[in-house]
């Protein structure tokens, strides 16, 4: 476990900053796609369809549309309800009107377009990772201090923190062509977090080092981050100081 240590701490495994509401498409060409079933059906059945081992599909696929089950609708249904009504309480309670991209999902999603053009279509084949990252967001506000976070206060020559942190669990954001992971803990009150590329050669390593050893003894930074109202540290150039 010490040469995975030293093999970890020897090398940056921490990349820049994403945010969750931080979505920027590319612009789309004129293609208009149409699908033969809901496309929040198909896109739901793709992700199992890849989480299962059985590699990529199109979604206008009519092999994809074969595999649809039951589970696939009731969870798309699921989704809908989800974002319909978040984006629809946020833009009350904000008194402002909804991002491009917000407004573009609450059009698709309530009016079930089936034929859309390719910055949409995009919007469906990511919507069900999404949810599935913001469930896990949602669990963390039921459990631990997230809706604010003391602030840090360093001195003129401040150095590292030492931390005894708790390792909570890994969600993945999917943010252009990149994907992030990032890897939770707690001490217990409020949430601390790590990103990391998943493409990164260490990443296996280090989410078996963590699944492995708790608590996590670690020293380095943090900074103030927060993704959709959820507040948490952010650990950067950070050494574990004990296995």
């Amino acid at each position: 476990m010490s040469n995975i240590l030293s093999q970890i701490n020897a090398r940056n495994l921490v990349v820049n900053d994403f945010d969750f509401s931080d979505i920027s498409l590319r612009t789309a060409s004129e293609r208009i796609t149409e699908f033969k079933a809901d496309p929040l059906v198909l896109a739901c059945r793709l992700k199992r369809h890849i989480e299962e081992g059985n590699g990529y599909l199109s979604l206008e696929s009519n092999d994809l549309v074969e595999l649809i089950t039951p589970e696939d609708v009731e969870l798309a249904e699921t989704i809908r309800k989800y974002y319909s009504k978040k984006f629809f309480w946020k833009a009350l309670a904000d008194g402002r009107s909804l991002s491009d991209y917000r407004t573009r999902l609450i059009n698709l999603l309530e009016n079930r377009i089936d034929k859309c053009k390719d910055q949409d279509c995009g919007i469906y084949y990511k919507l069900p990772w999404f949810y599935q990252e913001d469930m896990a967001y949602e669990d963390f506000k039921l459990n631990y201090k997230t809706e604010s976070i003391p602030r840090i206060v360093y001195g003129v020559k401040a150095g590292p923190e030492d931390f005894e942190l708790t390792y909570v669990k890994s969600t993945v954001s999917t943010q252009r062509k990149r994907k992030i992971e990032r890897f939770w803990f707690t001490d217990k009150t409020h949430l601390y977090s790590i990103e990391v590329e998943q493409s990164n050669p260490l990443i296996d390593m280090f989410r078996h080092f963590l699944e492995n050893s708790n608590p996590i003894k670690m020293q380095g930074y943090r900074s103030e981050d927060r993704i959709d109202q959820m507040y948490f540290y952010k650990i950067y150039k950070f050494n574990f100081t004990k296995v």
